[in-house]
């Protein structure tokens, strides 16, 4: 089976850091984003950044990284280093951590 997903930003290599650009029509990913952080700052969150993997043959794999924000102007998440440069991001998601041992 072949899914194809739209890509919602792209990765850039920024120094030591790392920038998301989220594309002007999905902006609202990044409001959704803010709104379940609540009153915290979104810098410091774990973010799992689901993108394309650039340096593949096979254009159907992709790979999740999870990385922490530093910064967030508009639409641009300066984030930690990640090991991919125009790739395509197809999701962004606040890490969880659950407890799955299922103690409280």
């Amino acid at each position: 089976m072949r899914i194809n997903l739209e890509p919602i930003g792209i990765i850039k290599k920024a120094g030591k850091y790392s920038e998301i650009l989220i594309y002007s029509e999905f902006e609202q990913v990044v409001k959704n984003l803010v709104s379940k952080v609540g009153k915290n700052p979104v810098c410091g969150q774990e973010l799992l950044i689901v993108h394309k993997n650039g340096r593949s043959d096979d254009v159907h794999q992709v790979e999740v990284t999870k990385t922490t924000v530093f910064d967030r102007v508009g639409n641009i998440l300066k984030v930690g280093k990640i090991n991919a440069h125009d790739d395509s991001v197809i999701d962004v998601r606040i890490d969880v951590h659950e407890d799955l041992s299922g103690s409280n």
